[in-house]
C-alpha cells in the first residue's frame, strides 16, 4: 500500500502507477504480479529452457541481449545489465514499479527475486536502491 499525500492515507486497491490511475486502473505498462513460487519457476526455466514449453533458449538469449548500443543506461527486451556488476559477470536485471527485482545470470546459474513496496512510506528510491544493491551482491557474491 502507497501512502498517498493527496489524501493522507495508503491506498488499498487502487492501482500505484501514474498511467493506470489515468487510465481508471488498467494499463498495459501497469507491471506484472505474481508470487515468488511463480517467479521462481519463471526464472528456473530461464536458465534450464525446456522444449515444448514456455521460451526456448533462443528467446532467453535474444531478451539478455543489450538493445540500447552506447545509450546509457543499457537496456534490453525486459532485461538490463545489472547497476554496479561487472558486464563479463552477465547478471541481469529486470526490476518493479513498487521496487521488487529479479535477477538471473545464466553464467552462473543463479537467480534472485526480492518482493518489496518501496511505495509504502513514499517514493524516494535511494533506500530502496541502496537495499537492491546489496541484495544482489549478497545474492551473486
Amino acid at each position: 500500500m502507497e501512502y498517498d499525500e493527496q489524501t493522507g492515507r495508503h491506498l488499498k486497491g487502487t492501482a500505484h502507477d501514474f498511467s493506470a490511475r489515468l487510465l481508471g486502473g488498467a494499463c498495459g505498462i501497469a507491471g506484472a504480479f505474481s508470487t515468488v513460487a511463480a517467479l521462481a519457476t519463471f526464472l528456473q526455466h530461464l536458465l534450464e529452457p525446456s522444449t515444448g514449453k514456455g521460451f526456448g533458449a533462443d528467446w532467453v538469449q535474444e531478451s539478455l541481449q543489450v538493445r540500447t548500443g552506447d545509450l546509457q543506461p543499457a537496456r534490453g527486451l525486459s532485461w538490463h545489465p545489472a547497476p554496479g556488476t561487472d558486464p563479463t559477470n552477465g547478471i541481469y536485471v529486470h526490476y518493479g514499479f513498487t521496487g521488487t527485482g529479479m535477477w538471473i545470470s545464466p553464467k552462473q546459474g543463479r537467480w534472485a527475486v526480492l518482493l518489496t513496496n518501496k511505495l509504502y512510506y513514499g517514493r524516494d528510491r535511494q533506500l530502496l536502491t541502496n537495499i537492491r544493491n546489496a541484495f544482489r551482491s549478497l545474492a551473486f557474491a
